[in-house]
């Protein structure tokens, strides 16, 4: 019945129309009520994967409030942007332009990237204290004896007891340690790293030792990686310091599924931290 009405409304508005131009403003009124209806009636999710046009954008993301206010912003930006004539701001607006666009195409894809020692623990947080979460695997690979000992690290290390006491949830890491932090004889790793795993052990996170040169047939497997749960997975870059250099968290199930497989990978090659309290017990 409404698209009946439109119609009606628009066809009297057309016979009274005397220039070109409310001619056109008519059509566009009714183009923009089909469009809009039809949206509506076939729900946002019928449009996803299919190329829509300048008249139907709008219209798709207004079925979502918080995209769409960001949607008008940029468009009014845009517009005031494009009135700008130098050619030096112009030439260095487009690409300015042409980086934002590809962050936003990381985003559609459910790709998050932080840049920056810090700026990603808010989120990281966050995610471990979501409702549901039920199973924390994270991949720490310690190259340097500072690694997470800093104030934000020990932070993190506790908000990990936190979740694991208080939330029930489980919490497990694989430890791939650089060769001169657990020498070849050595039973266990130096001194401040193991402090730093049998913390961890003590308070009930699943720990497994890995020495990275054992990795040297599937280099892949070595990165500082976290899986949260089945929502989504996380990379750390770090710098020779172990600062946190990039943090890129993929919101996508194939990035999910390949991080579990490198999971499993890495399983087989590490061993648990007991039973290396065990050999040590039987040696001394």
């Amino acid at each position: 019945m409404s698209l009946v009405a439109c119609l009606a409304t628009v066809m009297v508005a057309l016979a009274f129309a005397d220039t070109v131009a409310a001619l056109l403003a008519v059509v566009s009124v009714l183009v923009a009520g089909i469009v809009g209806l039809s949206l509506t009636l076939s729900g946002p999710n019928s449009i996803v994967g299919k190329n829509l046009g300048l008249l139907e954008t709008p219209f798709f993301l207004s079925h979502d409030v918080d995209v769409f206010a960001h949607y008008r912003r940029i468009s009014s930006s845009l517009l005031r942007l494009s009135q700008l004539r130098d050619p030096v701001f112009r030439e260095t607006a487009v690409g300015k332009l042409t980086e934002l666009a590809d962050q936003i195409d990381d985003l559609a894809s459910g790709t998050i990237v932080f840049s920056g020692p810090e700026t990603w623990r808010m989120t990281y947080e966050t995610l471990l204290r979501t409702r549901g979460l039920y199973r924390y695997r994270s991949v720490a690979w310690v190259r340097n004896a500072s690694y997470w000992q800093d104030q934000p690290g020990r932070q993190s290390t506790r908000l990990n007891f936190e979740i694991h006491e208080q939330d029930g949830v489980m919490v497990e890491r694989i430890v791939i340690l650089a060769d001169e932090l657990w020498p070849g004889p050595e039973t266990l790793p130096i001194e401040q790293i193991r402090q730093w795993i049998h913390e961890q052990s003590s308070r009930g996170v699943d720990v497994r030792l890995v020495r990275e040169s054992s990795l040297k047939s599937e280099p892949d497997l070595i990165a500082d990686m976290g899986i949260y749960g089945n929502r989504a997975v996380g990379f750390q870059e770090l710098d020779n310091e172990c600062h946190t250099v990039r943090f890129t968290l993929h919101f996508d199930m194939d990035q999910l599924t390949a991080a579990e497989g490198r999971w499993d990978r890495l399983k087989i090659y590490a061993m648990k931290y007991e039973e290396f309290l065990d050999q040590f017990t039987l040696y001394e």
